[in-house]
């Protein structure tokens, strides 16, 4: 082989790997982006899904007599009924000391107006924890921003 021919082959073999370094390297590039985008997405995904949570929380509050009294409350809950109305909910009541009554719960809008009422028994014993179901009349929606008082 005469000299023109090697440096010929140097030339394509080095062009050839710095092809093959540039694709990789580019390949890099992109899965890393696609990792940020991927990542930020998700982010954004979950502070959206926080947010609407906060908007369509409804308040659960225990009185201070219930409290008193060694009750507390636990995660919360809307359930819809069979027709897709938003007017139950369920509660995690916790108790050290035992806890055998009938409670009563109130449902107020966001304005603080009255739109339901419920009852419910407790017959917890004593360090105790148990999930409970309000059912409120049909036309009590349990809509965002709404508050249920437990007495």
């Amino acid at each position: 082989m005469n000299a023109r021919m090697t440096t010929a082959l140097v030339a394509v073999a080095l062009l050839a790997g710095s092809c093959n370094w540039a694709e990789k390297k580019t390949k890099e590039a992109l899965n890393k982006g696609g990792e940020i985008a991927g990542s930020a997405a998700t982010e954004v995904i979950e502070g959206v899904t926080k947010g609407v949570e906060r908007t369509w929380k409804v308040d659960v509050e225990l009185s201070a007599g219930l409290q008193a009294r060694g009750l507390r409350l636990g995660r919360t809950q809307v359930v819809s009924d069979e027709h897709g109305r938003d007017n139950r909910l369920v509660v995690y009541l916790s108790t050290d000391q035992g806890l055998r009554d009938t409670l009563s719960a109130i449902a107020l809008d966001k304005d603080m107006l009255e739109m339901g009422r419920t009852t419910l028994v407790v017959d917890a014993p004593p360090n105790s924890g148990n999930h409970y179901e309000l059912r409120f009349q049909e036309r009590t929606d349990l809509e965002r921003k709404s508050r249920v008082l437990i007495r």
